[in-house]
């Protein structure tokens, strides 16, 4: 849940909820009712959700229509409760309200939330572009604002939805990046399964057990628990050992009435598990049920287990199915007037990258460089050491926004960018490279000046 400003006698049941003991805090709660109180019934809500009483979807509804100031809190709650449900048209709904909310108050936090729970929807509803282009907003606020406290699930959103699309690289870098936040218990579970997710989509299920075990230990009960293990199971059976997954299943599905995507999964999971066994019709029937439930994770399991999507397809049952990336996607720098990146054709928010687009734009006009040249053209009257330091972190941004730990090398003194990918340096009306007065910036937009770095020199520059 987001950061509230709890009242003291909340705080007690709010703590248990966040160590995954859920009849507890319910216990507390209805013990001590405080039907006057929206955030007491936003979090007998998530109790009892989480205990798999869809009534608590009901308690958050009238929290957030008790809700006066700060209502945009409690929109967000009953959005990722209908997405949860399966309800992702609701659940888009909830969260526009949310964001007209947070934007009316300028609550950053709550406009980063919103675009996260709008990426969610989208990706449920198969909607990968747009849900990619929410969750890359919401990353972008994350990065302008400093919400640190935020980034782990903004992060393993992005990985998400980059293994909807077949990019499992980038969905790794996420993940990964993920872990390397500072994340609360429950964010850590969850970014720990997105990393497992996405090494056995890449066909690494070794390689994946130990995250998605640990997930799984820390789940606490309940359907927290039962989403690590509906994770865990595939990973089980990809590495033969189809009795624990068929027990981790088990465990389960009992939890996952109110957890569409989990379901799925574990759904999946069975009808690979009847597929092995030569049970046509039980595995088709399996996957059947699962496609009622939406198009992810179904779409995703395909990288998995193709065989089990190829006898739906002999038999007649379309399915939603991603095929691996291929190359690398190309690469569009915008530099003049408004700063534009592309990355295969979709658009990248720049904002809170500092200078890594003029990094980029840099290394696509001259190539690689020496640490010391290159970063001379971005910075000025700065000591080597500062330099150095600004350049590795630059570099750093730049490979966050393309979610690609290659996209610009720094290795042995040189920098260059991956050599993997098509760069290419857009033309367009409006000044290059706006607000950037390094000698190098000057000479590129007017290559017929050749400008001494004097003062004079420069304000005379700046001025036309």
């Amino acid at each position: 849940m987001p950061r509230t400003l709890w009242k003291p006698h909340l705080k007690p049941a709010k703590s248990l909820l966040d160590q995954g003991l859920y009849r507890e805090a319910l216990e507390r709660l209805e013990a001590h009712p405080r039907s006057k109180e929206p955030e007491w019934w936003r979090l007998r809500g998530w109790a009892r959700w989480h205990l798999g009483d869809e009534t608590g979807l009901e308690d958050v509804r009238h929290a957030a229509e008790l809700k006066r100031e700060g209502a945009g809190w409690a929109w967000q709650d009953l959005g990722a409760l209908l997405f949860r449900r399966g309800d992702w048209v609701g659940a888009a709904q909830a969260l526009e309200r949310a964001l007209d909310h947070f934007r009316a108050e300028g609550d950053t936090e709550g406009v980063a939330w919103a675009l996260h729970g709008l990426g969610v929807s989208a990706l449920h509803r198969g909607e990968v572009a747009e849900g990619l282009s929410r969750a890359e907003g919401a990353w972008a606020t994350v990065r302008r604002a400093a919400l640190t406290g935020f980034a782990g699930r903004a992060l393993v959103l992005l990985s998400c939805l980059h293994r909807a699309r077949g990019e499992l690289d980038e969905a790794l870098f996420r993940a990964e990046q993920a872990l390397g936040k500072q994340l609360d218990e429950d964010d850590r579970i969850v970014a720990l399964r997105a990393k497992g997710t996405a090494l056995r989509l890449a066909g690494c299920p070794a390689q994946a057990l130990p995250p998605l075990q640990e997930a799984a230990s820390r789940a606490g009960e309940g359907a927290r628990r039962a989403a690590a293990l509906a994770e865990l199971a595939p990973a089980l059976l990809l590495l033969g050992r189809g009795g624990e997954a068929e027990r981790a299943v088990g465990e389960a599905l009992p939890h996952l009435g109110a957890h569409a995507s989990a379901r799925g999964r574990a759904l999946v999971t069975l009808a690979e598990i009847s597929r092995k066994r030569r049970s046509w019709r039980g595995a088709l029937a399996l996957l059947g049920e699962a496609r009622l439930l939406g198009p992810y994770p179904l779409m995703e399991e395909a990288l998995a287990f193709p065989e089990l999507f190829d006898l739906a397809g002999r038999h007649g049952l379309e399915l939603p199915r991603v095929e691996p990336s291929g190359d690398k996607a190309g690469v569009r720098l915008f530099p003049h007037g408004e700063r534009r990146l592309q990355v295969g054709g979709r658009e990248v928010p720049l904002e809170g990258s500092g200078r890594a687009f003029d990094l980029m734009v840099y290394l696509a006009l001259e190539g690689p460089a020496s640490w010391e040249v290159a970063a001379s053209a971005l910075w000025e009257g700065e000591s080597p050491k500062v330099l150095y330091r600004r350049l590795k972190h630059t570099a750093s941004r730049a490979r966050d926004l393309l979610a690609d730990a290659e996209a610009v090398r720094l290795r042995r003194g040189l920098v260059s960018l991956d050599p993997e990918r098509v760069w290419e340096v857009v033309g367009g009306k409006g000044r290059f490279l706006e607000g950037l007065w390094t000698e190098w910036a000057l000479g590129r937009r007017d290559p017929n000046c050749q400008a001494q770095g004097t003062a004079a020199s420069l304000s005379e520059i700046r001025s036309q």
